[in-house]
């Protein structure tokens, strides 16, 4: 049903032009409305698109060893040590490295890194040989290694940087009972070692003396417990003879007068091994119940 049938025609079509003038002004009003808000919108959207494209966000840590731990196992690189210290030449490169490092601390004493370091010798290594090398120089003992830094450096044998370090390690363990120190470590520790060496020499604070083995000794001259011996007690001293008396016999001449004696001094004999003696075997002869006639020689 139909409200207002029974208006004229002229009536309803007041009625209807009205409600439409009233309908369209109603939807100007509310497109205008919404084209401002949309205008507003689109321009915020366009700032804030201008300034996150200035000023890139960074990717936070955490995500980082995420993504890298997704990261397939074929991307990530995996040294093969086991085949390189197979390699013959792994010892050369080892020693190679120890010896550079030990000539750059006598003029340097500032780290390394790796890469220097090959760059130095010369070497040409893949990255599997690289990871060995760089891995055993961290576990060799006469090489220090900076974890902070990832950088390595010569290891001396004492903490001596000057004639005076030289001097006070030398004084401690003469006081110390623990004998002296080789030359050898000590030419690897300090600056111009042969200068400061016979420097040491020359004021009388130094000794040096030969082992066994040929290797010189430094140690600490106490020249407190010195004393000068006459020329006469040194001629009476060497003019006694002890050849024809053993040891044995001046032991017992030490324990008479009341003079306790070391043991274990003298000389340990040499013993000699008897030679196992040798066993004859019962070796059965064959075909003895032949007669020595029916044997013929051939020739």
């Amino acid at each position: 049903k139909m409200i207002g049938l029974d208006l004229g025609s002229s009536g309803i079509n007041a009625e209807y032009g009205s409600f439409k003038t009233i309908n369209t002004n109603y939807f100007i009003q509310t497109n205008l409305s919404m084209n401002s808000n949309l205008l507003q919108q689109h321009a915020a959207f366009k700032k804030q698109a201008q300034s996150s494209s200035t000023k890139p966000t960074k990717p936070s840590a955490t995500k980082q060893t995420a993504a890298r731990a997704n990261e397939p196992a074929k991307k990530r690189f995996k040294p093969d040590t086991k085949s390189v210290s197979n390699n013959p030449n792994t010892f050369k490169w080892l020693k190679l490295c120890v010896d550079r490092l030990r000539k750059r601390y006598q003029k340097e004493r500032k780290p390394v890194s790796i890469d220097d370091l090959i760059k130095m010798i010369g070497l040409d290594l893949d990255p599997h040989e690289k990871a060995w090398l760089f891995g055993a120089l961290k576990e060799n003992p006469k090489v220090n290694f900076d974890r902070d830094k990832e950088k390595l450096n010569f290891k001396p044998a004492y903490p001596i940087h000057n004639k005076s370090d030289l001097l006070g390690i030398l004084r401690e363990h003469y006081d110390n009972g623990m004998g002296g120190l080789l030359e050898a470590d000590v030419k690897e520790c300090i600056l111009k070692p042969d200068e400061v060496i016979q420097e040491l020499k020359d004021e009388g604070m130094v000794k040096t003396l030969l082992r066994s083995d040929k290797q010189s000794v430094l140690f600490y001259r106490d020249t407190s417990v010195e004393c000068s011996i006459q020329d006469e007690f040194k001629e009476q001293w060497n003019s006694i003879s002890v050849k024809e008396i053993s040891e044995q016999d001046i032991e017992n001449y030490l324990k008479r007068v009341g003079i306790a004696t070391m043991e274990g001094y003298g000389l340990k004999k040499a013993t000699t091994k008897k030679k196992p003696t040798k066993r004859k075997r019962n070796v059965k002869m064959l075909n003895s119940h032949l007669d020595s006639k029916m044997l013929k020689e051939f020739d």
